[in-house]
């Protein structure tokens, strides 16, 4: 007699779901120990400062109203450098979980986990995931309002998944303005789905209006900051070259720049990342859902690059990272279509990306520049010098060109008094302006340390002609320090 195979629907289902989360706990683990691993190896630069006292003020500036306060109640528990970047690590892991939950519930498991890999790879997001700034922030609300308008799209009769859209863009635009590019194709996606189905159509009208009104007032500050001329930071003109060196740096090679011999081999590597976005876009089966991820990531894109041609540039990478997440699910999806027809390209092509972005990664995590640049760790080392060698009753003269001595503040742990002292650094070192700059310092009644900005042989030597009894240290990246000491 032949037995009968009995199924059991819903255990399959439990272990298919234990089977998802145990990868997606090893991608989490992964992600905590890269966001982790060095985080405080390098003192804070003077944007994370930035961050620092505008949360301390509440200062919510240009827009950006939501990462302030938030950072306001994380500072209330520690100042250490590792407390203050961990508030966005914790974004960071949000946003791996909702790249992941996107990728499954627009493909499938697989696209869903290998866009949270892609993710939690990138070199760049590592970055933004190691600093005092609102970027992870953005990414993770940004990623929640498109998971949102994803499931709003697909159950158009559910009224929370709508206004949960509108509210996680609300928050979007509330952490930075320029994650308000999306709605452009979050409208696009909602009027092409239902072009023929008017009632669903209007049903996305309340919560559109209701962001349209709370974004009132961010605009008019934002408005208020360009025409007065608060922003000053421009970007290059976006050319061709400089839209696929984007590539690059959004997906596998961020700061610093790379050395000069894996220029050739990185030009390979950014022609496959297009190569594989384009086979995303247009190779069958093509779904609906690739052209909504498509729209997520090359609208907003289309419009910082006319934006920046007609107007002050704004290609600056940090202000559209926020597209990332969306490159890497295009990137998934491309990448499965090429496995499932053509597995050895498809190995080939993971060889590649696994070398640019291991090279990345070991480059980013060993060099002396991390973050945006060769910003080095020279206020923490003018801190930690003065702190080593300071006596009672000395003085810090802090002459850097950045308007406050929020950095030397945060790592001086001695009891000298800090005196702020501007002037000559605001204008060009010639002879007369140095000379009406040293005669205005305080008489040296004790020891005085003076930090200046390293960029004027004139200005040490005038220094030294001044002072007699002056030490000299070594240079710390943008700065450097004298002590001078009362005559004998």
């Amino acid at each position: 007699m032949k037995l009968k195979t009995i199924k059991f629907p819903l255990i399959a289902h439990q272990s298919d779901e234990r089977r998802q989360w145990f990868f997606l706990g090893l991608i989490l683990l992964l992600a905590l120990s890269l966001y982790i691993y060095k985080l405080d190896s390098k003192g804070l630069w003077i944007d994370e400062f930035i961050s620092l006292i505008d949360a301390e003020k509440l200062r919510m500036k240009d827009g950006r109203f939501l990462y302030y306060p938030l950072l306001a109640f994380w500072m209330s528990f520690s100042q250490s450098d590792a407390w203050l970047r961990g508030l966005s690590v914790i974004f960071a892991l949000g946003s791996v979980v909702l790249i992941y939950q996107l990728g499954r519930s627009l493909f499938n498991e697989t696209t869903g986990l290998l866009s949270a890999l892609l993710l939690t790879l990138s070199p760049l997001f590592i970055n933004h995931a190691q600093e005092v700034r609102y970027y992870t922030l953005s990414t993770c609300v940004t990623l929640a309002g498109s998971f949102a308008l994803a499931q709003a799209l697909k159950y158009p009769d559910d009224w929370k998944t709508k206004t949960s859209w509108a509210i996680f863009r609300f928050l979007a635009i509330l952490t930075v303005p320029f994650n308000g590019t999306l709605l452009g194709a979050d409208l696009l996606l909602i009027g092409t789905k239902f072009s023929q189905q008017r009632q669903k159509l209007l049903a996305f009208a309340k919560p559109f209006i209701g962001l349209m009104v709370l974004c009132i007032p961010i605009a008019i500050d934002l408005i208020s900051a360009v025409t007065t001329g608060k922003h000053h930071l421009i970007g290059p003109t976006p050319g061709i070259r400089e839209v696929l060196r984007q590539f690059r740096i959004l997906t596998a090679y961020s700061y610093p720049p790379p050395p000069p011999y894996l220029t050739k081999f990185l030009h390979i590597y950014i022609l496959l990342v297009v190569a594989v976005l384009v086979i995303a876009i247009i190779k069958k089966p093509r779904s609906q859902q690739t052209l909504w991820v498509a729209a997520w990531a090359f609208i907003p894109l289309t419009v910082i690059f006319i934006y920046s041609h007609l107007s002050n540039s704004i290609w600056i990478t940090r202000y559209f990272m926020f597209v990332a997440p969306y490159l890497f699910v295009l990137m998934a999806v491309g990448f499965l279509k090429i496995w499932r027809q053509w597995r050895v390209m498809a190995i080939s092509m993971a060889l590649v990306y696994g070398i640019a972005v291991s090279t990345g990664l070991a480059h980013y995590y060993s060099s002396p520049a991390r973050y945006m640049g060769a910003r080095g760790d020279f206020y923490r080392g003018v801190a930690q010098l003065i702190n080593a060698e300071e006596q009672p009753e000395d003085v810090i003269i802090w002459s850097i060109i950045h308007r406050t001595s929020k950095p030397l503040e945060h790592y001086h742990r001695g009891s000298a008094s800090i005196i702020k002292k501007e002037g000559v650094f605001q204008y060009q070192f010639n002879e007369a302006n140095i000379k009406e700059w040293l005669n205005s310092l305080p008489p040296v009644e004790s020891r005085m340390w003076i930090v200046y900005p390293n960029k004027s042989d004139l200005f040490c030597k005038m220094l030294q002609e001044k002072y007699q009894n002056i030490k000299n240290y070594e240079t710390f990246g943008q700065c450097t320090v004298s002590l001078v000491k009362p005559e004998i």
